[in-house]
């Protein structure tokens, strides 16, 4: 586990760096709602274009469609059958500036670029599919079909599999994770709901919950993951937000079920529900006094209409003239979660048996004594009387619906989706959609959808400023070079291959702080996880490579599908290349052939790895003609010093491997 900072620290350093101090959102115009400027891009990222873009380094900008295939969801899949029919003696021709140039297309880029007519409408066209998934996901329902005695779990209520497990053995109560595990390396391998899957990964980060905390979170896995994350995954915050918050999951996680009156207050939930969740971490004004820190222009409540907000009914909150604060402070958190107090699940020491793992309240350990004040400028906007769940719907309201939520979280999505500083101007526009729609049930949708047409999403100079994290990469892989196998339960490939791939720093669902596995590329360059991460891609290759009726990836046959007859090794190079990467550049990756221009990086070290004897001979020493043909029958074996069945998945691990195919 990568070393992170512990919670007390990172509130320390918010107070002394008093990042706290910002306007927040106005009601009616999010643009002018944070005084925040976007960073300016500094001079490492300024020199990674410059060199992109002229090609000098060792990652090229890809084609409109890989670039779009590669943001909105885990990477390309090129298909894994059939013959294309294409002549090895045309890999070289001209025209490599065309995505499908000399490969006939297949797979997800065929069908992106069966969508219209210009990028544009191709993209709308994939956008609008992808915010709807339809019940029908083809490869994925077969491969959990063919695999039901694994799957168990998956399709029980939330009640049944705590009163079932909560009380069992490890192996019991931690099934649901494990579960669950395996359905997400499925659902992102061979899911056609490419954008739900990564959002889906999005919100499982934004509202962490350490999975293996305890036995009641584990067996709460499957419920967390279907009920509150991929439910609302397209739907509304507000609802989103709610249901976490009242799940068995999230209470125990940040200790809401212990939250109890007469000096019991414990304030976890809330201070993560306003840090993380909500309001962010750029609008905590510390221990401040909540009577003199800066407040919205007028009340965002107002406008929503909700009937709980208005003074006929719970108080006042949705008063025009009461003050909203734009900040929040140590004394709201405090407050709110004293509104928040006797929220509890069923567990065994509340329900018989097991316990049911369904929410409830304890009235008798709520403080409802006093009015209470939250982000009111210290003025009691909530009356007294109101029982728990009432009132804590209140302070998850006050939260959700914040025009600094806005922000806060138009600017996460745009990170994920285009870059670790992403342009303040796609920030307001996301922001103002997702503020303008915070009653409306496909709020999040909507927002994803100004987010993915926008201009900057299209720029292909935002291109590299995002890193394939280690599940990314390894499920890109696995999409890339033709995975065919079924991550299950009791399965030994899985088990191998999970035991490898934790060792990255990225074992799902398994960060144990409440915010999430970081979000930026220097987080993800360190040297462990990269390794750790090529050992997977190097696992997965090699597993039963031999056997072509168990091979876990296909790239022999995808290698025997598409180039008929004897290929030089030249033309595996620019094959693999184009088939992994997406697309060829101008004069070939590895620049030769009749071409008067250089090779790119990864295609010069491809060819020689191709070329060159191994092991223990020079360097330099080549025991194959770059362009001398290899008998087709050779590349499923290993018979003899060349072993090209070995040399041949040694070369796409080597793509894999590039900085090419690690960026986003």
């Amino acid at each position: 586990m990568p070393f992170h900072e512990t919670q007390t620290g990172r509130r320390a350093f918010l107070k002394a760096t008093g990042a706290g101090s910002l306007a927040g959102l106005t009601a009616t115009q999010v643009n002018a709602q944070v005084n925040t400027q976007a960073k300016p891009l500094d001079s490492a990222v300024g020199e990674r274009r410059s060199a992109r873009k002229s090609g000098s380094d060792s990652t090229l900008t890809p084609p409109f469609a890989v670039r779009v295939l590669s943001k909105m969801g885990f990477g390309i899949n090129r298909g894994i059958t059939g013959s294309t029919g294409a002549n090895p003696d045309t890999i070289l021709a001209d025209g490599f500036e065309s995505v499908n140039t000399n490969f006939a297309a297949t797979g997800d880029l065929a069908y992106f670029e069966s969508l219209g007519s210009t990028d544009d409408a191709r993209l709308a066209a994939y956008v609008e599919e992808q915010l709807a998934p339809g019940n029908a996901d083809p490869e994925l329902d077969a491969r959990m079909a063919a695999h039901a005695a694994d799957f168990t779990q998956l399709d029980q209520s939330h009640t049944a599999l705590f009163s079932q497990y909560e009380c069992g053995s490890f192996s019991e109560y931690s099934r649901p994770y494990a579960e669950v595990e395996k359905y997400t390396f499925n659902a992102a391998c061979y899911s056609r709901w490419q954008l739900r899957e990564l959002v889906v990964d999005f919100w499982h980060n934004h509202l962490n919950v350490f999975a293996r905390l305890n036995r009641d979170v584990y067996v709460s896995w499957v419920g967390w993951d279907r009920d509150v994350i991929r439910s609302n995954v397209f739907g509304n915050f507000y609802e989103l937000i709610y249901a976490s918050s009242q799940h068995s999951a999230m209470l125990r996680y940040l200790d809401n079920y212990v939250n109890g009156r007469d000096g019991a207050i414990n304030e976890n939930y809330c201070r993560e529900l306003f840090e993380l969740h909500c309001i962010g971490s750029d609008n905590y004004a510390g221990n401040a006094n909540p009577r003199f820190v800066d407040a919205l222009p007028e009340n965002p409540y107002t406008a929503l209409n909700d009937p709980e907000l208005n003074r006929e009914n719970l108080g006042f909150l949705a008063d025009p003239s009461l003050p909203i604060a734009a900040v929040y402070t140590d004394d709201d958190v405090l407050t709110a979660a004293q509104a928040m107090t006797g929220w509890r699940y069923g567990d065994e020491n509340t329900d018989t048996s097991c316990g049911s793992g369904l929410f409830f309240t304890r009235e008798d350990e709520h403080n409802k004594d006093s009015t209470k004040a939250v982000l009111t400028l210290g003025v009691s906007a909530i009356p007294s009387g109101l029982d728990a769940e009432t009132e804590g719907r209140l302070i998850v309201k006050l939260a959700a619906y914040h025009p600094a939520t806005a922000r806060h979280v138009a600017r996460k999505l745009c990170q994920r989706l285009i870059a670790d500083e992403p342009p303040q101007s796609v920030v307001d526009a996301a922001a103002a959609t997702f503020y303008a729609h915070r009653k409306s049930p496909d709020q999040i949708a909507r927002t994803l959808r100004t987010i993915l047409l926008s201009p900057e999403f299209k720029d292909p100079g935002y291109w590299g400023e995002k890193v394939r994290r280690p599940f990314e990469y390894v499920v890109a892989a696995m999409r890339a070079a033709g995975c065919d196998h079924t991550w299950r339960m009791s399965d030994s490939t899985t088990s191998n291959m999970l035991r490898v791939f934790n060792g990255a720093g990225q074992r799902l669902f398994d960060w144990r702080t409440p915010d999430g596995f970081p979000d930026e590329r220097s987080h993800w360059e360190g040297s462990n996880t990269l390794v750790q991460t090529w050992r997977t891609v190097d696992y997965l290759l090699d597993r039963n490579a031999s056997n072509s009726e168990t091979r876990t990836m296909r790239a022999i046959e995808i290698t025997l599908n598409s180039l008929p007859g004897d290929p030089t090794p030249r033309q595996l190079v620019e094959f693999w290349c184009n088939w992994a990467l997406g697309f060829t550049p101008g004069g070939g990756w590895t620049g030769t052939g009749g071409y008067q221009s250089a090779p790119t990086t990864v295609g010069r070290a491809a060819l020689q790895f191709m070329t060159q004897d191994y092991p223990g001979d020079l360097a330099d020493a080549n025991s194959w003609g770059a362009d001398e043909p290899i008998p087709r029958s050779r590349l499923t074996q290993d018979s003899g010093n060349d072993r090209w069945r070995s040399r041949l998945i040694g070369l796409v691990k080597l793509i894999l491997w590039s900085p090419q195919f690690m960026q986003r």
